[in-house]
C-alpha cells in the first residue's frame, strides 16, 4: 500500500524532529547564480525565486558555512505553440460529445445555442483500484456549463450508464470530478451550451491520482468551431 499507517507516521515525525535538532546550529548561506551571475542570496530564511533569469540558464548554488541546504525546482506553464503530451499512465480518460438525442457531435460544425452533452469515460488501464482520482475538464471559451440544478442529462433517456462522482466541483471554466478508477469503464456526463461564435482551442480531459502523480491520463484536445 502507498499509504503510511499510524506507527509509520509517528516514526516519520520523530525523524523530522531529529533532523531539526541536527540542523539547529546551522549557519549556512548560499549564492544562487544564473550563467555565473548572482541573482539571489540565501541567508537562513525561506527563499523563493521566480526571476526570468532562471529560464534556459545554467543554475549553480554556492554555499558557505556549516549545515545542509535544501532546495526544490518546479516549472509550469504552456508551450509557445499550444502543444501538449497525450498519454495514459495507469489511467485511461476519454471524452466524447453528443447532442440532446444521443448522436455524436462534429466539433467543427456546432451552432450557437446548441446544447451538448459531454461524456467522460475513466478506466484503470492496469485493472488496479485507484482511489482519489480527480478528473478535470477545462472548457473551450465558447462553451458554458449548464446550470447543474436543471440536470439537463436527466431528460436525455438515451443515457443509461451515468455514474455519480464522489464529489463534483463545477466552475465557470471547468468541471472537477472526484472519483475512483477501476477495471470497469465508468462514464460521467455533464451538459454545456455553445454560447459564443468563433474558433476555440480545447484542452485535454485530465485524470490525476491526487497522491501519486505517476497515475494520470491526458487526452482529447482539439479545436471547436461555433457558428451563428
Amino acid at each position: 500500500t502507498p499509504y503510511l499507517n499510524t506507527q509509520e507516521r509517528a516514526f516519520a515525525f520523530l525523524a523530522f524532529g531529529k533532523i531539526a535538532h541536527k540542523t539547529k546550529d546551522s549557519d549556512i548561506t548560499a549564492s544562487i547564480k544564473s550563467n555565473g551571475k548572482e541573482i539571489s542570496k540565501f541567508s537562513g530564511k525561506n527563499l523563493t525565486i521566480t526571476d526570468n533569469a532562471l529560464l534556459n540558464s545554467k543554475i549553480t548554488i554556492e554555499t558557505t558555512g556549516k549545515g545542509q541546504l535544501y532546495y526544490f525546482w518546479m516549472t509550469k506553464g504552456l508551450t509557445n505553440d499550444g502543444s501538449f503530451k497525450q498519454e495514459d499512465s495507469y489511467l485511461r480518460a476519454r471524452k466524447t460529445f453528443y447532442n440532446r438525442w444521443g448522436q455524436q457531435v462534429d466539433l467543427n460544425n456546432i451552432k450557437q445555442n446548441d446544447l451538448i452533452t459531454v461524456k467522460i469515460s475513466l478506466q484503470s488501464a492496469t485493472g488496479t483500484y485507484v482511489e482519489n482520482v480527480v478528473i478535470t475538464d477545462i472548457l473551450p471559451a465558447g462553451f458554458e456549463i449548464e446550470n447543474d440544478r436543471i440536470r439537463a442529462t436527466a431528460s436525455q433517456t438515451w443515457i443509461k450508464d451515468q455514474a455519480k462522482p464522489e464529489h463534483e466541483d463545477m466552475r465557470d471554466d471547468r468541471i472537477n470530478l472526484y472519483v475512483t478508477a477501476t477495471s470497469t469503464i465508468t462514464n460521467y456526463y455533464y451538459t454545456v451550451r455553445a454560447v459564443s461564435p468563433g474558433i476555440f482551442k480545447m484542452g485535454p480531459v485530465m485524470a490525476d491520482a491526487m497522491y501519486n502523480e505517476e497515475y494520470h491520463s491526458y487526452n482529447g484536445a482539439g479545436i471547436v468551431k461555433i457558428s451563428k
